[in-house]
Parts: structure tokens; C-alpha cells; sequence
């Protein structure tokens, strides 16, 4: 009970915080887009742990089960559950490594490793991470939107990765579209479509992406559990996979 009142007055908090920033720009509607969709979504957002199921249609074609950890700025980490335990990939701030049942397979220091695009396009789907120096954002025209969404940005990083993002009418991301290296699987444009938008904490995040990747279809992704800035979660959490913190599924207690 106690955490649940906790709860309700933070989402307050944060909805007076916005109501209070529309009155002075003179209303919602004249603030960017940026600002209008991070505030839709609930307010800025660091860190989170998201346990997925996804049915893969390409490459290796299956039911798959893993989670993604993205802390800002590119700090991440991606578990795939498979019949001998857990494969885990993480991202140090620093160099790629890959580990099988707990120990170091394969460390990687190369700015183009497949996973650093990975964080790279978690951080753009956050939002946050578009609001930093150096990116500069551009609104889409109209002819640029794809169906489904009300107005968009194109977002270019000062290495010339450009993303585009479309919202709907509630400044919800519904689309994205940009570079993504999912190496051994897919790599090249990937277009997503984001759906199911549900409550997690104090945000309002999509649980469901149905990715293409250069036109094919790859894979669609259900969240089943999101923990949203999990105060465990800090830069030594990707040292190794046993710090990474947990995300139970809904109604399990937190060990």
C-alpha cells in the first residue's frame, strides 16, 4: 500500500510538473515535439529492464525469450534464453563482451560492434537521448509520414546515423525507422511499428514492436515485464551478468 501511494504521488508530481511547464509556453500544443512526447510518456527516463518474448521470423525462426537493459547514455545489455541457460551480451561504455553461462567468451572494442547499434536504437526509442549535444532534430514533413501518425522527427547524429520517429495524435512513438545491426540475424534499415501502450510504473511505454528490417519481415516483440529505472540499475550493473537487476513478471515478488 505504502509503495502504491509512493507511486500515485510521483505520477502527480509529474503530471503538475508538466501542466505547469504548458502554462509557461502558453499551452501544450506550442512546445516542441520532443518535450510534448516525453512528457506524454511520463517524464524523462534513465534506465529500464525489459523481458521480452518475440516470435523471429528470419534467420534463425522461432519463438525467442530475452531481456534488454539500456541505461543512458549507452550503457546495455541483451540475455537470450536458450535450452543450455543464458547467453548474455553486454555493453560497458566501453567494449562489447559476450558471455555464456556467466563466463567471458568474446570482448569486442570496434565502434561498429552490432551491439552499440543496438543500444544506439534503444536510446533513440527512449526518447532522452535525442535531447543531446550534438543531435540535431528536424520535424518530418507530411509527405514523410508514414500512416498512423501525426507528426515526426528526423533525428541525425554527429556520426551521420539518422533516425526517423513518428507519433500519434497523444504524442505516443508508434514508428521509427533507421539503422539497426542485429549481426548474425538482420543488419540494415530497420522500420518498427509500436503498439499495446501500457502503463509501467510511472510510464505509458509500448509493449509491443513489429520490426522489418530493408523491407522483410523479422520479428514481432511483446514486453511481458518492464521496470522502469530500477534504482539498482548503475554503470556497474553491465560489469558483469549477475549484476544486471531482475524484472519479475507482473504479480512475482522481487527477490
Amino acid at each position: 500500500m505504502a509503495s502504491r501511494i509512493l507511486s500515485d504521488h510521483r505520477r502527480a508530481a509529474r503530471a503538475a510538473l508538466a501542466g505547469l511547464a504548458c502554462l509557461g509556453l502558453g499551452g501544450c500544443a506550442q512546445q516542441p515535439l520532443l518535450q510534448r512526447a516525453i512528457a506524454a510518456r511520463g517524464g524523462p527516463l534513465t534506465g529500464v529492464v525489459m523481458r521480452a518474448t518475440a516470435r523471429l521470423y528470419r534467420a534463425m525462426p522461432g519463438e525467442w525469450r530475452y531481456t534488454r537493459t539500456f541505461l543512458a547514455p549507452d550503457y546495455y545489455a541483451w540475455q537470450v534464453e536458450t535450452s543450455s541457460g543464458v547467453d548474455t551480451h553486454l555493453f560497458d561504455g566501453d567494449a562489447t563482451r559476450s558471455f555464456v553461462d556467466g563466463g567471458e567468451v568474446g570482448r569486442d572494442t570496434d565502434p561498429a560492434a552490432p551491439l552499440r547499434s543496438q543500444a544506439r536504437w534503444t536510446a533513440v526509442s527512449l526518447l532522452d537521448a535525442l535531447g543531446a549535444p550534438g543531435v540535431t532534430l528536424y520535424p518530418l514533413l507530411p509527405g514523410e509520414l508514414p500512416a498512423g501518425t501525426r507528426e515526426g522527427l528526423l533525428a541525425t547524429w554527429p556520426d551521420g546515423a539518422a533516425y526517423r520517429l513518428g507519433f500519434d495524435t497523444d504524442a505516443q512513438l508508434v514508428w521509427m525507422r533507421g539503422p539497426l545491426d542485429l549481426s548474425p540475424l538482420a543488419n540494415g534499415t530497420a522500420e518498427v511499428r509500436f503498439s499495446a501502450v501500457q502503463r509501467s510504473g510511472d510510464f505509458l511505454l509500448p509493449h509491443a514492436a513489429a520490426y522489418e528490417i530493408d523491407g522483410y519481415r523479422l520479428a514481432d516483440e511483446t514486453l511481458v515485464a518492464v521496470c522502469p529505472d530500477p534504482p539498482e540499475l548503475t554503470p556497474q550493473s553491465f560489469a558483469q551478468p549477475d549484476a544486471l537487476p531482475p524484472c519479475p513478471l507482473p504479480g512475482a515478488a522481487r527477490p
